[in-house]
């Protein structure tokens, strides 16, 4: 009887681990807020950039329109003002150009509704001041988990996790952006 006992309470460990949430996870993960740089920046969002799908099979993961909604509001915390514009050329008042590029979508496959899948999202960086140095050339990854989802919840559970694993690659690319040392260096430098 009380190997029986047992037994119930080690399915109900593994159901209960298997189907606990895993966004707490990543508040735990999330170090301090990066400290803001006293720099004015342009971020390019070309209208290429915010429609990119990139395909995988049967599945459209709409990683550009994700992004551009995510990265605007999280940027905006490390600089003194962030302005969006749709062209390089655009940005010609800010002290730093800051240009997004995704460089690479990967997702796991799962058979089962409740099995957990992976999204990563890798977006290179290339930050320029106005002269059109290049200060930064970096990569960054974000990554999102949800579960499969059934024929009802497929396409909803599908849009949340590119919104997680963009989300969780526009906070790494503030972490990123704000501690490189090209940048704080200028951010420090006497305004002239």
């Amino acid at each position: 009887m009380q190997a029986l006992r047992r037994s119930v309470v080690l399915v109900l460990l593994v159901v209960a681990s298997v189907l606990a949430p895993s966004g707490s996870a990543r508040a735990q993960d999330q170090s301090a807020a990066p400290k803001p740089l006293n720099l004015t920046a342009g971020l390019v969002l070309t209208p290429e950039f915010c429609a990119t799908i990139d395909k995988k099979h049967s599945e459209k993961f709409e990683v550009g329109k994700a992004a551009c909604a995510q990265l605007e509001p999280v940027l905006s915390k490390i600089f003194t003002k962030l302005t969006r514009v749709d062209d390089a050329s655009k940005a010609a008042d800010a002290q730093v150009v800051l240009q997004p590029r995704i460089s690479e979508v990967g997702g796991t496959e799962k058979a089962f509704a409740f099995s957990t899948r992976e999204l990563v999202i890798l977006m290179e960086w290339t930050v320029r001041d106005r002269e059109g140095k290049v200060l930064m050339l970096d990569t960054v990854q974000g990554t999102g988990k949800r579960h499969m989802g059934n024929m009802y919840t497929y396409k909803s559970n599908l849009k949340h996790i590119v919104e997680d694993a963009t989300q969780d690659m526009a906070e790494q690319s503030a972490q990123k952006i704000a501690a490189a040392p090209a940048l704080v260096k200028l951010s420090s430098a006497p305004v002239q």
